[in-house]
């Protein structure tokens, strides 16, 4: 069995959630699967998810994952800024 992975959609929402409500970031560090369950990702994903990805532990900082997010964000409008958008030219000159 290979181990699921949470989507880039699910993961920057996570991240979100995480850097801003303190109940979530409360549950999170003592039941993460009860959490992720709660933040909307689908039960088969969580329970084929790598076990260390579901031990209760202390969070990163509400601020570091803010960061975090952060550059998420400044790559991905860069990507688009890179990104060359093809033509196609079909007239007879």
């Amino acid at each position: 069995m290979t181990d699921s992975t949470l989507t880039r959609d699910q993961g920057v929402a996570l991240l979100r959630k995480l850097s801003t409500d303190d109940a979530f970031r409360e549950l999170f560090e003592s039941k993460p699967a009860k959490a992720l369950h709660e933040a909307g990702i689908p039960s088969d994903t969580i329970v084929n998810l790598n076990a260390a990805c579901l031990c209760p532990g202390k969070l990163a900082s509400k601020e570091a994952l803010a960061q975090v997010l952060g550059q998420l964000d400044e790559q991905t409008f860069a990507s688009a800024l890179k990104m060359i958008i093809p033509s196609i030219n079909l007239s007879d000159r």
